[in-house]
């Protein structure tokens, strides 16, 4: 009986260890590309936007994918540029195509919606929407690449799962009180669905000056 007791709680201890390890490995997936999502950003306003090359929320989910594209490993990481999603209920189906949507070789990892108003304050309560709707119903999503033919079709499915970081981008012009300013809320606040997997990244635009580039979390 004591070498039954004995075996259990080692075992108990080994799976145990195994679930921290895998929470602490997803978190260190999540804190590196919350890096490269606000080194990206940077780039791109920066070598982009000052340059005046942005000029269209398209135009900014362009720079945005390319600054993407050049520090993400083409081995390890794959991006979706609007991919169509749908949520169906028992009254109505809602589609969704969020901007860019970033995959590692088995799951979704990052989903982004962008903003361009440079001359507005930011319109939030559609994609601020779309990125709760989408993260209170991950369970039932998943993303495929359907839109490809050639030898090397991927046919995977890529799953939500819970350690899914959701990105807020936008170019607008400055509030009376900055989005920087540790008064302001987040502006996932209120949101259970986005507590604790929330970036947002700023460019606040002024009519004498570069652009304020910051980011937050939470």
């Amino acid at each position: 009986m004591t070498l039954k007791k004995s075996s259990h709680r080692w075992t108990q201890v080994n799976a145990d260890s195994l679930t921290q390890r895998h929470r602490d490995e997803e978190k260190m997936v999540r804190r590196q590309l919350q890096k490269q999502l606000v080194q990206a950003w940077e780039h791109a306003i920066t070598q982009d936007y000052l340059t005046q090359r942005i000029n269209s929320e398209r135009s900014l989910q362009e720079s945005y994918w390319a600054c993407l594209n050049r520090l993400l490993s083409p081995k390890s990481r794959r991006m979706f540029i609007e991919p169509h999603l749908t949520i169906s209920t028992s009254d109505h189906s809602k589609r969704y195509y969020p901007d860019i949507v970033i995959c590692n070789t088995k799951q979704v990892i990052g989903v982004v919606e962008l903003k361009y108003e440079p001359r507005k304050l930011p319109s939030l309560k559609k994609d601020m929407g779309s990125l709760r709707d989408i993260s209170a119903n991950r369970e039932h999503l998943s993303i495929t690449n359907k839109r490809f033919r050639g030898r090397s079709i991927d046919e995977r499915r890529y799953d939500l799962p819970s350690n899914v970081l959701f990105v807020w981008a936008g170019v607008h012009r400055t509030p009376a009180d900055s989005f920087s300013s540790p008064k302001t809320p987040l502006m996932s606040e209120g949101i259970d669905e986005l507590r604790g997997c929330f970036l947002e990244l700023h460019a606040e635009t002024s009519s004498n000056g570069n652009p304020n580039v910051f980011s937050r979390s939470g």
